[in-house]
């Protein structure tokens, strides 16, 4: 699902990368590369045959491996995807609300995450409250304070 986060655009003519190439891409990489470590939070959106649609999860990074939507290594960045077939339809926000239920829960400060300006996920985020906080290589971080 960090492919489908990261390679949104599905032109159909090729443009993605092929999976493995993009594995081995350290920017790539660091959302998912030693999953389970301490504030690692997942959940995956099935279908009625446990088939999956989507996934979401948070994680913390220091500062020396910051992701994207890095703030600072005590706010966790939120990543989803969720397989363009099944794109807006209620999936992404689903899985969104669940985040933010869990963050709430754990008592974090907040979340953050990157979007490129022309996602139409961008709305969604700003619906739930997040907040454009800064930008890095042409993507949007926003914050959602929790507090």
């Amino acid at each position: 699902m960090a492919y489908e986060a990261a390679f949104w655009r599905d032109s159909g003519d090729d443009e993605r990368p092929e999976l493995s190439k993009a594995q081995k891409d350290r920017s790539f990489a660091r959302y998912v590369d030693g999953w389970g470590r301490a504030g690692d939070v997942a959940l995956v959106a099935l279908d009625r045959h446990d088939e999956p649609l989507g996934a979401a999860w948070y994680r913390l990074y220091p500062s020396d491996d910051a992701g994207y939507g890095y703030i600072s290594p005590y706010i966790p960045e939120i990543t989803i995807g969720v397989y363009g077939e099944y794109r807006g339809q209620g999936i992404g926000s689903l899985l969104l609300g669940s985040l933010v239920t869990r963050a709430k829960a754990s008592d974090l400060e907040a979340l953050s995450l990157s979007v490129e300006p022309d996602n139409p996920s961008r709305r969604l985020y700003l619906r739930v409250g997040f907040a454009d906080v800064g930008s890095n290589g042409g993507a949007i971080t926003m914050r959602l304070d929790l507090t």
